[in-house]
């Protein structure tokens, strides 16, 4: 059988490459096309590939998985029309975002930025993400409200949200629709964010509209994970937020590791195969000591572990080049440098109350 995988699928390639029966070309997302795939029965991509018509036109696929939670690259009526199967990543990464906006809380309660318990936080989007970060909220007590317009349980309005100390946007994509979220926070939005508010951004680029990257730098609080254009990004043009890091939110070994299975499960469904992937997890042991019971007492979270495991500002600080004129590297290639492990590689070990281990779980630690 002929498979195609994007090159940056380097466990999937492992996995096939092992395997005598597969003819496995691997390719860069740019030289990823329709003459490329043409006879290929199975391709796995990454939504730097648009799958549409004129991809799989005339060709031999028949199972297409796109190792993503986003899907705004793909065109579903194009792939319903062709019989060729799709497998998508939808919510295999959300912890590994919901994990990246515990870590900017974590940074802005130290920075006293915001106040624990008090500090309103506003969320657009009530999916997989959205409603992980309601839920943690809801445990820990932090005031949050909720904006989706197609979702029956989130009730509140924009306006709620934009009234918020904090905005987290986890909404997905679209142009089209009754509710296009294309530049859903426009200029006019801009114009009414107050220097004691801060927007995190870890959905799609678009959704913001230029003006939120060309802010004044002392009125810039923001943080922003996703970029407009993001294949041909030039980052001079942009004024540099409080935090930047390059579309890292939901790039975990964990999550990585979830979407490898996911695809692998589907594609073994389909052609009756039985492939396998060795992902024996070898837990991170970190001690920690009743300090944290006082943590979580004063702020809701264990601010010290988890800047510990994963302080956004250590992705930030990598990324400040790309702010500069001169970039040695794509966007694309320097984004694959930057993993991590997620919470739940990590086993918290030490005398902790029954409060604490309830609150380390619910951030998806192991204990």
């Amino acid at each position: 059988m002929n498979i195609l995988v994007d090159k940056d699928l380097k466990e999937l390639i492992e996995v096939f490459t092992n395997y005598e029966k597969f003819k496995v070309d691997i390719l860069t997302s740019e030289e990823i096309c329709n003459k490329a795939i043409k006879n290929c029965e199975a391709i796995f991509l990454r939504s730097t590939t648009k799958i549409d018509k004129k991809l799989i036109t005339n060709s031999s696929v028949k199972f297409i998985s796109s190792l993503t939670s986003g899907e705004d690259h793909i065109n579903f009526q194009d792939i319903e029309n062709s019989n060729i199967y799709l497998s998508t990543g939808r919510g295999g990464n959300a912890f590994a975002v919901v994990e990246y906006f515990l870590s900017v809380l974590a940074i802005l309660i130290m920075g006293n930025k915001i106040t624990p318990f008090k500090s309103k936080i506003g969320i657009i989007g009530y999916g997989n993400i959205g409603k992980k970060i309601k839920f943690i909220l809801d445990k820990i007590k932090y005031p949050n409200f909720v904006y989706d317009p197609y979702e029956i349980e989130a009730k509140n309005s924009l306006d709620d949200v934009l009234s918020c100390e904090v905005i987290s946007l986890h909404c997905s994509y679209s142009k089209e629709g009754k509710f296009p979220s294309h530049h859903l926070l426009d200029d006019a939005v801009l114009k009414k964010i107050k220097d004691d508010q801060y927007v995190i951004n870890t959905s799609r680029g678009e959704v913001l509209s230029d003006a939120f990257y060309r802010a004044k730098e002392e009125q810039n609080n923001f943080i922003f994970d996703v970029w407009p254009s993001e294949s041909s990004i030039d980052f001079t043009k942009f004024t540099k937020p409080f935090l930047a890091t390059p579309h890292i939110a939901g790039k975990t070994i964990d999550a990585e590791k979830k979407l490898t299975r996911k695809a692998l499960g589907d594609f073994n469904s389909f052609f009756n195969e039985s492939i396998e992937i060795n992902d024996a997890q070898n837990d991170i042991n970190f001690f920690v000591d009743n300090s944290i019971d006082k943590e979580i007492k004063t702020f809701g979270i264990p601010l010290s572990l988890i800047l510990k495991i994963y302080d956004v500002k250590r992705d930030h600080m990598s990324f400040e080049r790309f702010f500069e004129t001169s970039q040695k590297v794509s966007f694309q290639q320097f984004r694959t440098t930057l993993k991590r492990f997620g919470f739940s590689s990590h086993k918290i070990l030490g005398d902790l109350n029954d409060e604490s281990k309830s609150i380390l779980e619910l951030f998806g630690f192991r204990l």
